[in-house]
């Protein structure tokens, strides 16, 4: 750990600004995933945020919530700034889940 502290130490990413971003939106299990996963691609796309010049993943993974399945989607994108990091997963918990409310998927009859 002294020889760390006192060594230079260069990151990968250095002089960039952006960097990848991890938002995990969770869905009941019934929710269609392709539906759900074109609507968190929009929504990443469309963000404020998003640096549009690296890729966007959005991944679906299946996850059991106490005794619940859940649906969690995890939306890998990368944002202009670091400091973008907590309004870019704000924006697409707010865009994906009022999208998906707005089809009827997160209700109870669904």
């Amino acid at each position: 750990n002294g020889e760390l502290m006192n060594r230079a130490v260069s990151n990968a990413n250095s002089s960039a600004l952006d960097c990848q971003v991890v938002a995990e939106i969770y869905m009941p299990a019934e929710t269609d995933i392709d539906i759900a996963k074109r609507i968190a691609y929009k929504a990443a796309v469309s963000s404020r945020y998003v640096y549009l010049q690296k890729p966007i993943a959005v991944i679906a993974l299946n996850e059991v919530q106490e005794t619940n399945f859940m649906i969690k989607l995890r939306v890998k994108a990368y944002v202009l700034d670091i400091r973008y990091e907590f309004p870019f997963k704000s924006d697409m918990t707010e865009l994906i889940l009022g999208e998906l409310n707005r089809k009827g998927f997160l209700t109870a009859d669904h």
